[in-house]
């Protein structure tokens, strides 16, 4: 361990107090914009729904602060040398909710419940071997080792194992399901129990008593974990005025802020705010499938015809910045080939879209009034492409409708926002593959992907991430406009809270003051 990475574990250990001198009890209220899909980690799934569920699930690995990957139900694990073989060891004495022991039985039923097609993992096919990597088995060859064999080496498999949106591929134990293997509720390892979830109104999160914590300092979503309150509440409200009422009244301990309200928030000296760059992603992105939007000069032309700084000024009242590319500057893989993009050119824009023929057909732009930064940013999307001749028409769609839409490729374009993708892979996985819901099916962007999964030399992924920025500037499936930055109202008498890259709350080592 460098020297950076022993002050960063000091500073995390100094962060909070011993145990015995930190108040317990207590509830802390917050806020989610919109309601949970679903209490199944990893599959029906959204940003919201995810917060949730890592205070309930653990996988063997997660995201530290850094963005890399540290071992979380595993106490370590063993790389071969040809790079294909993953053996994990597991942590002892690990407790699920029902009071059970963790072994690598339940660890191995969980990977095979995701995997089946049944269970609709969101994730399942990135290891089937359709995007350059297939896991050929899974075994447990004794209660405290799990062995993961691949059929190449992969850079992403660590990352993808950690990630939020496939519940970082939880263990659960198979209670967590009925005797017919429906689904029933999550039974996992987490410090928090789901004890209760009205439908619209709010989730509620108690502490597992019987949680096991790691002795490491915490960091991101792994090392020690340990609950403060008795109770975290996450409170629905999809109206940010309301929102901003309840939080300025005291009934709110901390909530997500939108950029408007931010810059009210930081004058009351009853909260403070934290603020963090992520890699969460808002883009305009296109159906480049369409038959209007199949031309590449005409996705030129939309893409040239936004003035993307503007937007992202105006949108997120200057918290945020023009970003060419959904890889963040903080990313060790933003290079030039990240930054460069094509400019602001109306003029060029009306060039293009002459001469690809356009004439004046509907593209219809889908947004949402849920989330206010995307609604925003369709508004003004929509009058600058007008300005060069383009008929877009605004569609207003309830957030549910919005993300089925995208979720089955039913679209032309939207104003969309990816959650944060914290590997270097997945800030381009989102988008590129044969599904539906990925924007961007060009054969040679997946190639590309597929290249950089299966080296692990740092120098040869960062020529082909770079190939992949070129490329995506040229094709442009998507008008990249910002990266979010995760800013929390946190109230004085709340300790410990810190927001960081990932974009999402986490309430252990969090307590409240008297």
């Amino acid at each position: 361990m460098n020297r950076l990475m022993l002050l960063a574990a000091a500073a995390a250990l100094a962060a909070v107090p011993a145990a015995a001198e930190t108040p317990r009890g207590g509830t802390i209220s917050t806020v989610l914009s919109a309601d949970i899909r679903s209490i199944n980690p990893g599959v029906d799934r959204d940003g919201a729904t995810d917060i949730v569920h890592q205070h309930i699930v653990e996988g063997l690995v997660g995201f530290r602060e850094d963005l890399e990957v540290g071992p979380m139900l595993a106490e370590r694990w063993d790389l071969s040398d040809d790079g294909r073989t993953y053996t994990f060891h597991l942590r002892r004495g690990v407790k699920f909710q029902n009071g059970a022991t963790m072994t690598s039985a339940e660890v191995k039923w969980s990977w095979d419940r995701l995997m089946d097609p049944a269970t609709k993992w969101r994730c399942r096919d990135v290891y089937t071997g359709d995007n350059g990597l297939k896991v050929e088995s899974v075994t447990a060859p004794d209660a405290d080792t799990v062995v993961y064999v691949l059929d190449r080496p992969s850079a992403g498999f660590l990352y993808n194992l950690a990630r939020m949106d496939c519940g970082g591929t939880p263990a659960l134990h198979p209670s967590s399901v009925k005797p017919d293997g429906s689904w029933d509720k999550p039974v996992g390892t987490g410090p928090f129990i789901l004890s209760d979830w009205r439908p619209g109104q709010y989730i509620e999160l108690t502490r597992f008593d019987g949680y096991t914590p790691r002795d490491d300092a915490m960091s991101g979503y792994i090392g020690r974990k340990e609950v403060f309150v008795d109770k975290v509440r996450f409170n629905i409200m999809p109206d940010a005025a309301a929102k901003l009422t309840a939080l300025q009244a005291g009934a709110l301990d901390t909530a997500p802020l939108e950029s408007q309200d931010r810059i009210q928030i930081q004058d009351n000296p009853d909260f403070a705010v934290q603020s963090s760059i992520t890699p969460g992603w808002e883009a305009m992105i296109l159906h480049s499938e369409d038959p209007v939007l199949q031309d590449k000069r005409v996705r030129q032309a939309i893409v040239m015809a936004l003035d993307r700084a503007a937007i992202a000024e105006a949108v997120t009242f200057g918290g945020s910045k023009f970003s060419a590319t959904p890889v963040p500057e903080f990313s060790p893989y933003h290079s030039q080939a990240q930054t460069d993009a094509l400019p602001y050119d109306p003029e060029k824009a009306k060039a293009l879209l002459a001469e690809a023929g356009y004439k004046g057909q509907r593209i219809v732009l889908t947004a949402n009034k849920r989330y206010a930064e995307m609604y925003d940013c369709g508004v003004l999307m929509q009058d600058m492409l007008r300005s060069v001749g383009l008929n877009v028409e605004l569609e207003v769609l309830e957030w549910t409708a919005q993300l089925d839409a995208y979720q089955t490729g039913k679209f032309q374009t939207q104003s969309f926002s990816y959650s944060p993708r914290l590997d270097p892979l997945g800030q381009w996985e989102r988008i590129i593959g044969p599904q539906p819901r990925k924007i961007w099916k060009d054969p040679r962007a997946i190639d590309l992907l597929a290249q950089a999964n299966a080296t692990t030399d740092r120098a040869q992924m960062q020529a082909v991430l770079d190939q992949i920025g070129r490329l995506f500037t040229e094709e442009a499936p998507a008008a990249s406009l910002y990266l979010h930055a995760s800013d929390y109202a946190v109230a004085k008498r709340i300790q410990g809270f810190k927001v960081w890259p990932a974009d999402a709350p986490r309430y252990w080592n969090v307590w409240v003051t008297k």
